[in-house]
């Protein structure tokens, strides 16, 4: 059994950053926050992961801006303009598990964000027979339809929704993507592929890029199209997200999913408050300072 833990660095442009509002409790755009913490914190995040692959007997590999993202970024901008760097980038990592699996039988990707602070192993843990391993993100999604009006008012007043990356804005997105192929069902799951567990036969079975000139128009489509069947403050949170198709074909395609819990994938978005029982640390405010000294502090 070949097993690899894999993550990805592409330190996009700052003129290739597209503005996101801050994270909670600060003040600066997200993009930018993140550019400058990764840059200062890169050799640390990698080193964490690389120190918990060889813990556990695990290859691991860091994926840079090569020659092979080059080639693979100025096709994706040649075919598809529409979208930015960074789906560009999410796309890219999901591309390299299928490159990936032509050499390994099970891969557990992890974003650069990631911490782990566990000497437990992973594969030890999840049976990827039994399906990939992945978070479920839970929005709160309001339908009443006196709440919809409002919002909708309130977006033509004032031209503010959720962010086009927020857990909201992709569960409308899917909501939309299935109802095109005649889905309507209650969930419309947002997965978060900040730590994926897979193997080679549910990489098949999700079958990521077969389709993937067809979404991408599908999802430009509902983007753009007017006159529109969905309210404007809904439409205007619609993209080009990879976790939006993610979501939208292990639905359609009814693949297996195991859901990690909160302690093999904790977020860590707010506060510095990290749990005991906590395996792999997603800091997701970019925080990294904080995490840092906490592993410090703890001896780990």
């Amino acid at each position: 059994m070949k097993r690899i833990i894999y993550s990805i660095y592409i330190d996009i442009d700052a003129d290739q950053l597209d503005a996101q509002p801050p994270h909670h409790g600060d003040t600066e755009d997200k993009n930018q926050k993140a550019k400058r913490e990764f840059a200062n914190n890169k050799i640390w995040l990698e080193y964490r992961q690389r120190l918990y692959a060889k813990s556990i007997g695990v290859e691991y590999k860091l994926f840079l801006a090569d020659d092979q993202w080059v080639e693979y970024r100025d096709t994706l901008l040649k075919l598809y303009p529409q979208l930015t760097m960074y789906n560009i980038v999410n796309f890219y990592k999901i591309h390299l598990m299928y490159q990936l699996k032509e050499d390994y039988d099970e891969m557990l990707y992890i974003d650069l964000d990631v911490v782990p602070i566990t000497k437990e192993s992973f594969f030890d843990v999840w049976d990827l027979s039994k399906g990939m391993v992945i978070r479920h993100s839970m929005p709160m999604v309001e339908i009443r339809i006196d709440h919809i009006k409002e919002k909708e008012k309130s977006f033509i007043k004032k031209g503010k929704t959720d962010s086009i990356r927020s857990p909201l804005a992709k569960y409308w997105n899917n909501k939309a993507l299935l109802m095109e192929y005649g889905i309507d069902k209650d969930d419309a799951p947002v997965y978060n592929t900040g730590i994926v567990g897979i193997n080679k036969q549910s990489l098949e079975e999700l079958d990521y890029f077969g389709d993937f000139d067809y979404m991408i128009k599908l999802m430009t489509e509902l983007k753009q199209e007017q006159p529109s069947m969905w309210p404007s403050y809904i439409q205007s949170m619609f993209g080009w997200d990879n976790e939006t198709l993610w979501g939208f074909l292990c639905v359609k395609k009814n693949i297996k999913i195991q859901t990690i819990d909160q302690f093999w994938h904790y977020f860590l978005d707010r506060g510095t408050f990290i749990p005991k029982a906590a395996k792999l640390v997603h800091v997701i405010s970019k925080n990294f300072g904080a995490v840092r000294s906490w592993c410090e502090k703890n001896n780990l």
